[in-house]
């Protein structure tokens, strides 16, 4: 009888090397997934889509803020031009501009 030595084998398929990588590729998954439901519901579009509440209120902030220099959030059809004092030129708590300049002219 021959007697093939075969040393020291043993399966690595049956080892649990690899489980910790398997169990976060599955987490990762199941993430991803849940964020694809939240994203593309109708209630998460209604708020922060395109068109969305959150999104028109941003937008009319911004365009306050950019037009203006100063916050606010009316739109431009309900402002009011007749006192002809830009907001971020003329402080009307200090009646003075924001402005600084010398104190005597230049020669």
């Amino acid at each position: 009888m021959v007697m093939v030595r075969m040393g020291n084998r043993s399966n690595k398929f049956l080892k649990a090397t690899g489980q910790s990588t398997v169990e976060y590729i599955l987490l990762l998954a199941v993430v991803i997934s849940l964020v694809y439901i939240v994203i593309n519901s109708p209630l998460f579009k209604q708020f922060i889509g395109r068109n969305g509440t959150f999104a028109q209120k941003m937008k009319a902030t911004t365009e306050w803020n950019y037009r203006f220099g100063s916050q606010g959030v009316l739109p431009y059809s309900q402002i009011n031009y007749s006192n002809a004092t830009h907001p971020s030129y003329w402080n009307s708590s200090t009646s003075s501009t924001h402005f600084f300049g010398p104190l005597k002219n230049y020669p």
